[in-house]
């Protein structure tokens, strides 16, 4: 091989490689400090350019409900009418803040439970991510999978009379599920809080149910001594 062909080997590695690392780079778009009371669009998912192995989450255009993407399908959960909520699947959904990665490859940890709050869940992410390696000054996603005996999600609902689904004075519909299968999606970051998550907290987590018949955002969350699967970004 000739020195200009071995150049041109190094210079498709070095792309390769740099093109990978920022496809798998979480991104923040829009801001949860930001939406103030317009909650302004800042994203049409359709738009992003490479939704395969995809993972993000966000409210659902002018909090008519909330995004999850999860492996690169688009979930969006809204609750217009008490006690009941509606689960979906499009790319055609708009969010006024939302955050998102690739991982097409991921590490599992069996980790053994309890969580009594989604702080408990947050601390464990913290022990083995910095066990395995991960830099926790970037942030990253995971996930959480194993039947979960007692927990709380919501949805939000509109804010603006002029947004369908609108009802006075409830901004958000909570829902509560016992012994129940399903996943954990979230984004951990020690520096976007306001961002994509809130001001005490250092993640952002989203519950899929194991059927894909409910998703929401995670509020409390109660289980026994068991074990779980943990899954993070390969290195």
């Amino acid at each position: 091989m000739t020195l200009k062909n071995l150049s041109l080997a190094f210079l498709s590695i070095v792309f390769f490689s740099q093109l990978h690392a920022q496809s798998s780079k979480v991104r923040p778009i829009g801001a949860m400090k930001d939406m103030g009371n317009t909650y302004d669009i800042h994203i049409w998912l359709d738009t992003l350019s490479n939704k395969k192995h995809l993972y993000g989450m966000g409210p659902y255009d002018k909090m008519k409900g909330e995004i999850t993407v999860v492996d690169g399908h688009p979930y969006y959960a809204s609750a217009f009418t008490e006690g009941a909520y509606q689960v979906g699947e499009s790319w055609d959904i708009k969010s006024p803040f939302f955050v998102y990665g690739s991982v097409d490859q991921w590490k599992m940890f069996k980790i053994e439970g309890v969580f009594n709050s989604v702080g408990d869940i947050q601390q464990k992410v913290e022990q083995i991510a910095q066990e395995y390696g991960l830099d926790s000054n970037q942030a990253f996603p995971f996930r959480v999978t194993g039947n979960f005996d007692d927990l709380t999600a919501h949805i939000v609902t509109p804010r603006l009379p002029e947004v369908d689904g609108y009802r006075e004075g409830v901004k958000s519909q909570k829902f509560s599920f016992k012994d129940t299968k399903g996943e954990l999606i979230g984004f951990y970051s020690k520096n976007h809080q306001g961002i994509f998550t809130h001001t005490d907290s250092f993640v952002h987590i989203h519950f899929l149910m194991k059927d894909k018949t409910f998703m929401g955002h995670l509020d409390q969350i109660t289980t026994a001594q068991k074990t779980f699967k943990l899954y993070l970004p390969k290195r």
